[in-house]
Formats: structure tokens, C-alpha cells, sequence
């Protein structure tokens, strides 16, 4: 297993869809920013604020995280894990 570390907070978590087929969210509480190790396989994607990783029970959370998407870019490609 490949992993990655950043410095993040989490944002948001989506729950689903509810009878309207509309996404339900709930936010989560804005706390500091911390260190993290994330196994690779749980990012789904990177903006140029957010992680979205996935969790349990069919779950994503978004992290903000510190730096930025380039930054994280060049991490990934170093490390041969981004085809441009």
C-alpha cells in the first residue's frame, strides 16, 4: 500500500441522496489543521482546496488541506503515481 501525507481538516461529509434525489450533507466541525497519513486508494480526487476521500458506509468526506493542487501534483508525479 502506497500512502500520502498532507496536512488537513475535514469540511463536509456526503451521506447520499434523499427522496428528491438531492445530495444530503452535513458539515463537519472546522477544526485545526492536522497531519494526516492517507492511504492512496481511499483519494478519490484533489481540487485545488479539497481532498475527497472515501469512507466507510458508502461515505466521501472532503479535507481542506494545506498547500496546493500543484504542489500536490508534483508529490504524485515524483512518485510516479500521476499520468499527466
Amino acid at each position: 500500500m502506497k500512502y500520502l501525507t498532507a496536512r488537513v481538516r475535514p469540511e463536509k461529509v456526503y451521506l447520499g441522496y434523499d427522496d428528491d434525489n438531492k445530495i444530503v450533507t452535513e458539515k463537519m466541525p472546522n477544526t485545526e489543521f492536522v497531519e494526516k497519513v492517507i492511504r492512496i486508494d481511499r483519494i478519490l480526487s484533489f481540487t485545488e482546496t479539497y481532498i475527497f476521500i472515501e469512507c466507510p458506509h458508502e461515505t466521501v468526506q472532503t479535507w481542506e488541506y494545506e498547500g496546493s493542487l500543484e504542489d500536490m501534483k508534483t508529490r504524485l508525479r515524483s512518485a510516479g503515481m500521476l499520468i499527466d
